[in-house]
């Protein structure tokens, strides 16, 4: 009877598959700017360099496809989505609103040990940090501020916004920054959060999201324009 009790109560943990390791890394690699827009994946190579057989990466592919991140045409096979203009300025639209929610929900939930793990995270900043550690630091402490709503799907949808940010973001992120114009950056953010103001709070963060919409902005176009002179 014991032992049929352990196994009923017992947490079932499911195992990582093939698929499910391949989608990740691959996921990976295309929101932090490893895999470039338009470039083409190679299932076969893609498989020997993970060590699995095609099946698992083409299911991981279809699901990148389903997410936007790839696109696939019968010549060219899959290949890493172009970033688009419009899907940008939509997802900055969708962000605003749901970061909103997020922060009007966090505020009076804030505890002095997430205020201290943003510091913590502020700490970190260092001239020598490469542009994967800059985009991977500055998602961990919004997300530190996010996650205090307690909201699991509000994050969760939020996460994915930013997995499209972050692929634009890694384009104009390989300028060397200013390590105490960033310092005063975040710094902003946390004092804001220390006071409460939920107000203040999402017009600074909101400042600094439209910021970098504009740099992507900026990025985008002249990619559009660079390859509409290759056509002409």
């Amino acid at each position: 009877m014991d032992v049929e009790a352990r196994t009923v109560t017992r947490k079932f943990e499911r195992p990582v598959t093939a698929q499910a390791a391949v989608l990740t890394e691959l996921r990976r690699r295309i929101i932090r700017g490893e895999v470039p827009p338009g470039r083409a994946i190679r299932q076969e190579v893609l498989a020997s360099e993970l060590g699995v057989s095609r099946l698992p990466v083409r299911e991981a592919l279809v699901v990148l496809q389903s997410e936007r991140l790839v696109d696939y045409t019968q010549h060219k096979g899959y290949v890493v989505a172009v970033l688009d203009e419009q899907d940008l300025l939509q997802t900055h639209e969708l962000r605003e609103t749901l970061e909103s929610m997020a922060i009007a929900q966090a505020i009076p939930k804030l505890t002095d040990e997430t205020i201290s793990a943003m510091r913590a995270t502020l700490a970190k900043i260092s001239p020598s940090e490469s542009r994967i550690e800059r985009i991977e630091r500055n998602r961990a402490f919004y997300f530190l501020l996010f996650s205090a709503s307690a909201n699991r799907l509000l994050t969760s949808l939020l996460s994915q916004l930013w997995d499209t940010c972050d692929r634009y973001r890694a384009l104009y992120y390989d300028e060397a920054p200013d390590p105490e114009h960033l310092h005063r950056q975040y710094e902003s953010v946390i004092s804001a959060v220390e006071t409460r103001d939920v107000e203040r709070v999402r017009a600074i963060v909101s400042e600094r999201r439209q910021r970098s919409l504009e740099q992507a902005l900026r990025v985008v176009r002249a990619q559009r324009d660079s390859a509409m002179e290759h056509t002409t």
